[in-house]
């Protein structure tokens, strides 16, 4: 994540556990899907865009610069509303009796405080 707040842009290619996809995680909040790779091929192209297309670069340079101001990545306060929200949403699944699951959908604070 350092390496996005400092305006590099990088490539990934998620992968089966959780650790290999946080990067993508990280890059599609921050608006830039076209550094996630869905393939070894795909990785590499993308690399060797970066290194030798210099206004390629610059773009991507200049969205990762931009939004990470922007973007919900690094917004604290907003992150850590979204957090106390899915806790709660959670736990209200767990008092009605629900066994573990997905989340899939984050339902509003609003909506939580009023059932």
């Amino acid at each position: 994540m350092d390496v996005l707040w400092a305006g590099t842009p990088m490539v990934t290619m998620p992968g089966e556990t959780l650790a290999s996809r946080v990067a993508a995680s990280q890059l599609t909040c921050l608006g830039c899907p076209e550094l996630i790779a869905q393939s070894r091929q795909e990785y590499e192209d993308v690399a060797v865009k970066l290194g030798t297309d210099m206004e390629f670069l610059k773009k991507v340079r200049s969205r990762v610069w931009k939004q990470r101001i922007c973007s919900p990545l690094f917004n604290t306060k907003l992150y850590t509303m979204d957090l106390e929200r899915l806790y709660l949403q959670m736990w209200e699944h767990y008092a009605a009796g629900g066994k573990p699951d997905h989340l899939v959908k984050m339902q509003s604070l609003e909506s939580s405080e009023s059932t």
